[in-house]
Order: structure tokens, then sequence, then C-alpha cells
């Protein structure tokens, strides 16, 4: 009756899926859910197997959900549809997990328990490693949250007092305890982003680290990528005659499983490219045992915590790798290109979405491609 069967994840991280299939009398039941182990996905099989032959009305969808918690449909949405959406998607559906709306039975849930937990996410969680946040991340939070409740009602047939939920977020956002994030205008100084290159270029000779993050800084300049995009290019997926390169499953508010865009490669990526493939740097990033198919075989994660941890040293306050996609975008209007030329290397579908990424300031003394290149030793 069920089956397990092991995934790899991006990252190298195995997974195991258990899955319940039952087909009785023409109608077909399904279940999954994932774990990180095979024992656990064992004991989760027999235990729901278990459940199942005692009360077989389940296979009917006739049980009544009042047992059923908030926890219990995000979990089912991660297992069915998760791996349509992008990792922010799936990190905040992860975060609500761990926190009491999880718990709060599905026919209980309503205005008020989303008011908690506003208020609750704004104090922290420090028993459980998470500090307050900004009322934009819990929006974002909430809105996923929406969306697996809109989910379970429509397909799954659960009952949750969704316009009960819409009208507490509207009237939350009018009270502005839960608001859209501020446009962030945090560009680069050459000083900056000459201290990073330096360190990272001595951290790379000196043989300290796997992670080129001298070279990933400047592709995430010129590529405009995403941090999580730039560990997904596959090789196979450059056509360098044409100079395209395919990005597979695109962050989109849609969803972003199968959605592949080529975004144009300029000089500068190109050279970049050809540096990640030398040996002086493949040889080394091979090591951290990822998949060699990658231009980068390396783990996003660890990129942002190398990234966060050097700025720390450095005393570099308020600057994220995220703002390197900013800068990218904002040196190609400097450059004079028009929008839609913009937006052949970053990939934004409309303006309104390109606009955030673009900065109106005035400046001076922006570092080249061939001073970058000259400091760390690649001229």
């Amino acid at each position: 009756m069920g089956s397990i069967s092991q995934r790899k994840l991006a990252d190298g991280t195995i997974r195991y899926r258990a899955e319940i299939r039952i087909n009785r009398q023409g109608t077909i039941y399904k279940e999954s859910k994932t774990f990180a182990t095979m024992r656990t996905a064992s004991n989760w099989l027999k235990k729901r197997e278990a459940e199942i032959q005692d009360n077989p009305e389940i296979l009917l969808g006739k049980v009544k959900n009042d047992k059923t918690t908030i926890g219990d449909l995000i979990s089912r949405y991660l297992n069915e549809v998760g791996d349509q959406y992008s990792i922010t998607t799936i990190r905040s559906l992860r975060v609500l997990l761990k926190l009491p709306i999880s718990k709060i039975p599905v026919e209980k849930f309503g205005a008020m328990h989303l008011t908690e937990h506003v208020r609750l996410r704004k104090i922290g969680f420090p028993q459980l490693g998470l500090k307050d946040v900004k009322s934009s991340t819990i929006l974002n939070e909430l809105q996923h949250l929406k969306s697996v409740l809109n989910h379970a009602r429509l397909l799954w047939g659960i009952s949750v007092k969704y316009s009960e939920i819409s009208d507490a977020m509207l009237q939350l956002r009018k009270a502005r305890q839960i608001s859209t994030g501020n446009s962030r205008d945090r560009l680069y100084e050459s000083d900056e982003l000459t201290k990073l290159l330096k360190y990272f270029t001595m951290v790379w000779e000196r043989g300290r680290s796997v992670y080129p993050m001298h070279l990933l800084i400047m592709f995430a300049i010129f590529s405009c990528r995403r941090q999580a995009e730039i560990t997904r290019l596959e090789l196979k997926d450059y056509d360098k005659e044409h100079r395209v390169f395919k990005v597979r499953d695109l962050k989109n508010p849609n969803g972003s499983k199968g959605n592949h865009k080529e975004f144009v490669v300029s000089d500068e990526v190109d050279k970049i490219i050809d540096l990640a493939l030398s040996p002086k740097y493949r040889n080394r990033m091979r090591l951290t045992e990822c998949d060699s198919k990658y231009l980068f075989p390396l783990r996003a994660g660890s990129i942002s915590t190398e990234f966060n941890e050097t700025c720390a040293l450095l005393g570099i306050e308020d600057l994220r790798f995220h703002d390197l996609r900013h800068e990218g975008a904002t040196r190609l209007a400097e450059k004079g290109l028009t929008i839609p030329q913009i937006q052949q290397y970053t990939l934004h579908n409309t303006w309104s979405s390109l606009e955030r990424y673009v900065s109106v300031k005035i400046r001076r003394n922006v570092l080249s491609f061939e001073e970058m290149l000259h400091l760390i030793g690649e001229m």
C-alpha cells in the first residue's frame, strides 16, 4: 500500500518521500510526506497505514478535520506542490511549522490567531533561535499561509475561515502591523568592493576556502543573478556562440518550476565563466562534492554565510550578497541601456519589478571590471 522513494535535493541532501496510494472502487487516494531519514519515513508509513486500516472513511474524505492543524495543512502542501515554488516560499512555510500558529486546529483558526501571530513574530522566539522580524517579512509569511488555506479549501475540500483571514490581513495592513518592504537602495562603495575582493582573493590564494568568493561577487554583479540562481546554472545551458545562458526554474510569483529563461551574457560575464572553468578554480570547487554539471558546484547557503561573516570581519555594515544584483542593474542603467535591454540581463518581467533594483543615485569612482580583475590578480 505504501512506498518510500529517495530524492536528492539541489544541494546534495538526501530526503525520503513516503507515499500511500490506494485505488478502491475507482477512487484513488494519495498521501505523502517527506522525511530526513529512511527510519522516520518508514515509521510514519506504518503508523498511517494502521490509521487507515482502522478508519477506512479516511479514503473517502469523510473524516472530520477537527484535529487537523494549520501545520498539517502546511506539511501536506509542501509535500504535494512545494517543489513548484521558490526556496523563499518553502523556507517561509517551514518557519511557520516551528511556530505556535502551526498547532492551531484548522476549524478554530481565525482573525484572533492571525493577530496574535503577528504580535509574537515582532517579539521574536529566542527559544527557537528566531529573532524579531520586520512587518514586511510577516506579510510575506501570511501571504504564503493564505495560499495554503486557499489550496486546502478549493482542492482538498477542507473548511477554513478564508474570508475572515482575508479581512484580517487587510485590516492588519491598514493598521500598519504588516506592510510591504521599503525599496532597498544600498549600493557598494568602491572601497567596500575593494576590501572584499582583496580579502577573498587572499583567502583563496592561501588555500583556505573552496569557494572563490571574489569570482562569485563579480559574477553576481555583471550577470545580475540571484545567489541561488548562480549555483543552479548548468554548463550545458550556456550558449557561448549566441552569448546567452539559461536559468532554470527562475523565481516567479506564479511558481518557479519550469520557468526557464535565458539572460544575455556580457563580455565581463564570459570572461568570468572562462576563469571559473579554468583548472585553478574548477579543481578546488569540485572538492565540495556538489554536482559537476554546474558552473559553480557550490552550496548557495554557504555563500551567504561566508559573505556575511566577512562583512562583519571587515567592518562593512548593512550589506547583503543580494545587493550585488542591485549593483549590477544600476550599472546597466548607468551605461545608458533602455529598460527592455536591462530586462534581457536581469530577467524581470515588468518595469515595476525592475524599478526597485535600479538606483538613481549619482555615483563617482565606480570600480570598473578591469580594476576588479587587477585586484584579484587576473589582469
